[in-house]
């Protein structure tokens, strides 16, 4: 495997992983102030494709203009990609999800997937069921040259681009009021209320600002790829809310590490050897060692009573994670035990299981180490990544929602 094609291969993998990052956060957003999940966030970032896209098309972009012309264009365009999307998801706020706050989760997730499939069919009349493609521009497959490695210059924008706007989201959440009233909606929206929050504005505020993100998104994604289907939104939003949840739903932060992790690993599934691939799933199985050696029965002592803290009982907690094949299972099979030492029986005897599967896996691509992955398998990677990670911490990388980071 050559360093070339890796360090390709990696930048390619973190171009990817950013896009997911602008999708999800939408999500993670949405859920850490409404607590239920946006389905319909995939639709608006397909509208943020087509409208750039028809933008650069009626203005007639192409090379023969001048630098000046075309960057004056792509700067309309991305305009459009942010206020269309921002009304979409205003609108979507005000009509379709606030008439039923309050009710049964299950309704308004209904709602969500209805107003998927109404945007869906609106991308439709509107545009047509045939793909939309991009003019083409030099930008779009210019590269440089870098130490010997052609690098695609719209990969270093898409990356420096969704960079600087998670920090931008990260410094408005953190230290503005606006992102303050955020924090306190999500944490107890009724106290927000009483405190002078007027939680409908910091509601749809929120929806906004992630709906202008996936916008962004969108018009990246067309550039890069230089088309987009009318249902694009469907596979590129269940991607990104796998990268939240693989994060921690609700989680900013996570939101980015998840969707990184996700993109890394689709696309380093499909370009490189089973060989190469395999010392990843080696350094997971030593890593899910290490939890479950040292980092979850150090946690676990922490809970053990004053009254009941013996260096016998905590010796058995520890035996329970570091001896599961027997302790564990010894302690499944006993007819009555406490309820700490049960617990740990059943959370260590999972951990086993998982380093179990991780290590069959590797060994299965050291036997077949000259073999690729087919790329129809992309999505797959994508859930396998998230069952395995949540098999081992079902909170996601980063924990779930909590309200401090929202």
């Amino acid at each position: 495997m050559s360093l070339d094609h890796v360090v390709s291969v990696t930048i390619g993998g973190l171009t990817v992983g950013m896009i997911y990052a602008l999708i999800a956060l939408g999500y993670t957003m949405v859920y850490g102030v409404l607590k239920f999940i946006n389905f319909a966030h995939g639709e608006v970032f397909t509208v943020g494709g087509y409208v750039s896209a028809f933008t650069l098309l009626t203005l007639g972009v192409n090379d023969s203009m001048s630098p000046l012309v075309i960057a004056g264009c792509l700067v309309i365009a991305a305009l459009a990609a942010v206020l269309v999307p921002m009304t979409v998801g205003f609108l979507i706020e005000r009509i379709a999800y606030r008439p039923l706050r309050g009710r049964a989760r299950i309704i308004p997730l209904l709602s969500a997937i209805g107003v998927s499939i109404v945007l869906q069919q609106l991308i439709i009349i509107i545009f047509g069921p045939k793909p939309v493609a991009m003019p083409t521009l030099t930008i779009s497959s210019a590269s440089l040259d870098v130490f010997g490695i052609r690098i695609r210059v719209l990969a270093l924008i898409i990356i420096v681009v969704s960079a600087v706007l998670m920090a931008g989201l990260t410094y408005l959440v953190r230290s503005t009021r606006i992102g303050k009233a955020m924090r306190a909606t999500s944490q107890d929206a009724e106290a927000a209320e009483m405190m002078g929050i007027d939680t409908n504005k910091t509601i749809a505020f929120t929806f906004v600002v992630g709906s202008a993100l996936a916008g962004i998104g969108g018009l990246l994604v067309i550039m890069y790829y230089g088309s987009m289907k009318f249902d694009a939104g469907f596979l590129y939003g269940l991607k990104a809310f796998t990268a939240a949840v693989l994060g921690g739903i609700g989680n900013i932060p996570g939101a980015v590490v998840g969707a990184i992790v996700l993109g890394m690993t689709e696309t380093y599934g499909v370009s490189v050897d089973l060989g190469f691939m395999a010392w990843f799933v080696v350094a997971g199985v030593i890593l899910g060692l290490y939890v479950q050696m040292v980092r979850v029965p150090r946690q676990r002592l922490v809970h053990i009573a004053e009254d009941r803290r013996t260096p016998e009982y905590e010796r058995a907690i520890v035996n329970v994670y570091r001896l599961t094949p027997y302790h564990g299972v010894k302690t499944l099979l006993a007819e009555r035990t406490d309820a700490l030492l049960s617990v740990s029986a059943q959370h260590a005897v999972r951990l086993m299981a998982g380093n179990i599967f991780l290590a069959v896996v590797a060994a299965v691509m050291f036997a077949n180490s000259s073999a690729r992955i087919d790329t129809r398998w992309q999505p797959v990677i994508a859930f396998v990544v998230l069952m395995v990670i949540l098999m081992f911490r079902p909170s996601g990388i980063l924990g779930e929602a909590i309200t401090e980071k929202v």
